[in-house]
């Protein structure tokens, strides 16, 4: 196996280990979450979700299939990938526990890291941490229990930062490619990561803040709108037009909390054509207005 020549060979795994029906690891929607369950679990077969996934060995090992090949997270492992790639966990140490960690796809193009590891993630690569130490245990059980816990949404915003400050910590401190064994610039996995699918999302996520329709979205990958539409929806389970409408929404969400803006700058800003448009979409998918937002969380 690429990648794994300076790891020692996993014990021997539990062919008896508690197998869960498929179900039971599907993610639903598409939301910012923390899994509540630390055991690391046997999955009858591969899956796939939207999100980008983190997961931070507590204890324990567990080996992967990826994208057709193998890796292996040992205690200290802090480990990151894209959940639209095919994964599973094939053989598991008794005992082993983890935190696992989902972001959606948006909030992952919009972090400040650089292209290598973004371009690494979003081609099937499995990320890991090149000094491991460098992540805190302590601290990873503290924001599992704060997620699900906590019912205070200014703790909850302050999380969701933590781990993208997790990201930027990984991208600086190093990082390498466990299917690769390298991390070049641009490497290319021939099926993991739809080169079209990945034009489409890097359009939306630098063009969102302005009037764009699913026309121009295909346009940019070079796809039929019809044909476009049909290829997002299958690979991250919602349409353009929804994602798009989710892109400008975390966006929005962000200036209420780190801003002064006033309400109408921020609806221009992040790509509404009108305040109440914005108002009324806001209230769509956070139940409350954009004002009492910001004066809940402050």
């Amino acid at each position: 196996m690429m990648g794994q020549e300076d790891r020692a060979a996993p014990a021997a795994v539990i062919d008896d280990a508690p197998r869960l029906p498929i179900e039971s690891f599907l993610v639903r929607g598409n939301d910012f979450l923390i899994a509540g369950c630390e055991d690391v679990f046997v999955m009858q077969a591969p899956h796939t979700h939207s999100q980008i996934e983190l997961n931070y060995l507590f204890e324990g090992r567990v080996t992967y299939a990826h994208a057709g090949q193998r890796a292996v997270l040992e205690a200290g492992d802090l480990a990151l990938f894209w959940g639209a790639i095919p994964h599973q966990s094939v053989a598991v140490e008794p005992g082993t526990r983890y935190v696992c960690l989902y972001m959606p796809l948006e909030m992952f193009l919009g972090a400040p890291v650089g292209e290598p590891l973004r371009s690494t993630v979003l081609e099937g690569g499995l990320v890991v941490a090149e000094e491991p130490e460098r992540f805190d245990p302590a601290m990873m059980r503290r924001i599992r229990a704060e997620w699900l816990t906590s019912r205070d949404m200014r703790l909850l915003d302050l999380l969701a930062e933590e781990v993208v400050l997790l990201l930027r910590r990984l991208d600086v401190t190093g990082w390498r490619d466990l299917l690769a064994g390298q991390h070049g610039e641009g490497r290319t996995m021939a099926g993991a990561m739809p080169r079209k699918l990945l034009q489409m999302t890097r359009f939306i996520a630098e063009n969102s803040h302005r009037p764009i329709t699913v026309g121009d979205v295909a346009e940019a990958a070079g796809l039929h709108p019809n044909y476009a539409m049909t290829r997002f929806r299958a690979a991250l389970g919602m349409t353009i037009a929804n994602y798009i409408m989710r892109h400008r929404m975390m966006a929005a969400q962000s200036l209420l909390l780190s801003t002064r803006k006033d309400i109408a700058t921020i609806a221009f800003e992040v790509g509404f054509g009108s305040v109440s448009q914005f108002h009324r979409s806001f209230q769509s998918h956070f139940a409350c207005t954009p004002a009492t937002f910001r004066k809940r969380v402050r």
